[in-house]
């Protein structure tokens, strides 16, 4: 529904245009309406409130504005990040719920009303809603419950079809200075209307005389505060517009802002409330924030008291405090000059961004700013839909009976399955139990042509363990082949596998199977791979310390010719040199090429200390 903002003020309407309000209601077939009150549907924030010409500044900036969107909530993140906070809050989560039950979204100073009332029923006094009071740790429970309430207040005030009116946040208003399909809305926290009365009445006794001045102790004001992030914004806004000042026409008897450092980034909730969840943290930034926390806590009720005396003579106190812990740092500590109990404390029936001194004012313009809206916009009320049975014309299809396994699947899943894990003596159990043979044939055929057997899933799998203990424990034949016409042995993926292989060789004897036609390598002892191993190791260590020589011979070099050879010369020398050790070490592994670079720093320093003991 798109909806232009008016050229007027609330507080200042001109008299031809409060003459010829009538306010109007949208009531559903089976609700009633008292004298002077509007019983409307749910009507969603405006979202484009750009008018034709607008004296006030600001006049074009939606509720909702060019950052990322929550259609559910009607909400206007400013990053990214923001958005993100938003979808994890449970704000968002319980209008998703009740858009699955069929009822329409709430705004989010309607959330922490309700959430407020749900608190205050559950403690039924205000004593019980104490510091030492730990806050709910599950947002699953409080969102739950107060969705519940919600739908059992439904259900029991409206019976078993659902319908609820839901008021609207506007009073609504037609008038013959308007098309007929337009409609005037204000909003109604600012005119609360009383029993016996109407809304053009309360409307019209909250107007200001002419003339009247912005700093006059007569002249009503009106309180704003907003809290979250460790972000605080509050004003003392007078009713009366600057004269002459379009730019800027908000008249702030006091304001103050200022920012701690209390929620991490990107990760969200202040640091108390994660103490609360998962125990104190003892970090510096916890710390830190700890002490933020109490030092923003501090400087706020400081500010409120030096306020006190505009803040009882305010007509409204408008609260936007995201959590609990930041609401109770404003409203209702003990000796808090603003109690839990003050009808002048109201919610901000639309979205917000960041506390900031521009956001209050925005707040405070948008809340005095007259919307002119199309009246078809209002939808008849919605009801909370009953589950229906659906009714399919294509006939259902049976599930169909799993496949059974025959006995050669069954025992091919549970060998391969021990071979995978290496569960030595539960495939000799199972094989046992089952009489089976350790060259099995697996099945399907077709699934396993590449590794038929036990001995040929363990090579191809490298798991050396288990080659030997199926070739030397179990007995498997190693001279069976694939539908490749591959062994086992062919399929061994490392050396270890292959030294397995060439152990089982050795411990078996020549004359068991065909070692020849298997592929098996000669056999090989243990002790020869000792000797093997030992080998290698001298041979690498006497090839670094050549490398290190190498390389040593080459830098003598390299600062002879910077000695004796000068000019240009010098430093193509210097140049063929490093070409040198870098054709030295390329053919080295990145280790090697790290143990030489440490061993030639080490001998440089032993250079260094003989050095120096020949001198002393």
């Amino acid at each position: 529904m798109t909806s232009r903002t008016s050229p007027f003020y609330v507080y200042t309407l001109p008299e031809t245009l409060l003459s010829s309000l009538e306010p109007i209601s949208f009531e559903s077939a089976g609700s009633t309406s008292t004298p002077g009150t509007t019983d409307y549907l749910e009507q969603p924030t405006p979202t484009n409130l750009t008018p034709a010409s607008d004296p006030l500044p600001d006049s074009s900036e939606s509720t909702r504005g060019s950052g990322p969107q929550c259609n559910t909530c009607n909400y206007s993140a400013t990053s990214t990040d923001e958005q993100r906070e938003h979808y994890k809050s449970d704000y968002h989560k319980f209008n998703v719920k009740r858009k699955v039950l069929g009822l329409p979204a709430v705004g989010l100073a309607m959330f922490e009303t309700m959430l407020d009332e749900l608190e205050e029923s559950i403690s039924g006094s205000d004593s019980s809603d104490s510091e030492s009071d730990p806050p709910s740790d599950s947002t699953t429970d409080k969102v739950s419950n107060l969705l519940a309430k919600t739908t059992l207040d439904t259900i029991q005030e409206h019976g078993d079809d659902g319908a609820m009116p839901v008021r609207s946040p506007f009073h609504i208003f037609q008038s013959s200075l308007l098309p007929p399909d337009d409609v005037l809305a204000i909003y109604s926290t600012l005119f609360p209307v009383p029993e016996n009365s109407t809304p053009q009445d309360v409307i019209r006794s909250r107007q200001l005389p002419p003339n009247v001045q912005t700093q006059d102790a007569s002249t009503p004001v009106s309180a704003i505060f907003m809290l979250g992030g460790g972000h605080f914004a509050g004003a003392i806004i007078s009713h009366a517009l600057k004269p002459r000042n379009k730019a800027d026409p908000v008249e702030f008897v006091e304001h103050k802002t200022f920012h701690r450092y209390t929620t991490r980034r990107k990760q969200g909730g202040a640091q108390s409330a994660s103490d609360n969840a998962h125990g104190k943290a003892h970090s510096a930034g916890s710390n830190l924030r700890r002490y933020n926390e109490a030092a923003l806590e501090k400087e706020v009720r400081e500010l409120l008291e030096q306020w006190k005396s505009y803040i009882d003579r305010a007509e409204h106190i408008f609260v936007r405090a995201n959590g609990r812990q930041n609401r109770k740092i404003l409203v209702g500590y003990d000796g808090a000059v603003i109690g839990s109990r003050d009808k002048r404390v109201k919610g901000i029936p639309f979205s917000t961004r960041r506390a900031t001194g521009s956001e209050v004012k925005r707040v405070w313009l948008e809340l005095t700013r007259p919307k002119i809206m199309k009246k078809d916009g209002f939808a008849p009320p919605k009801s909370i839909p009953k589950p229906k049975e659906t009714v399919s014309s294509a006939p259902s299809k049976e599930p169909e009976p799993a496949k059974e396994l025959s006995p050669g699947e069954l025992h091919t899943s549970q060998i391969v399955a021990f071979v995978k894990k290496s569960r030595t003596n539960p495939l000799t159990t199972y094989l046992e139990s089952n009489r089976l043979s350790p060259d099995f044939r697996f099945e399907p055929v077709e699934q396993y042509h590449h590794t038929p057997t036990a001995l040929h899933l363990a090579a191809s799998l490298s798991l050396a363990r288990m080659v030997g203990f199926l070739v030397v424990t179990l007995g498997a034949n190693p001279t069976l082949r694939n539908d490749e016409g591959r062994t086992a042995w062919e399929l061994s993926g490392d050396r270890a596998t292959r030294d397995a292989f060439r152990l089982a060789r050795a411990d078996l004897g020549e004359q068991k199977w065909s070692w020849t036609e298997s592929g098996v390598n000669s056999a090989l002892t243990k002790a020869d791979i000792v000797a093997r191993d030992a080998r290698e190791k001298e041979t690498a260590v006497r090839e670094r310390a050549e490398a290190v020589k190498r390389l040593e011979r080459s830098r003598v070099t390299a600062s002879q010719n910077a000695a004796t050879i000068g000019g240009r010369k010098l430093a193509s020398s210097v140049v063929t040199s490093v070409g040198q050790e870098q054709q030295l070490l390329s053919g080295l592994t990145p280790e090697a090429r790290m143990r030489i670079e440490r061993e030639r720093r080490a001998r440089a320093v032993e250079a260094r200390l003989r050095a120096q003991r020949q001198r002393e």
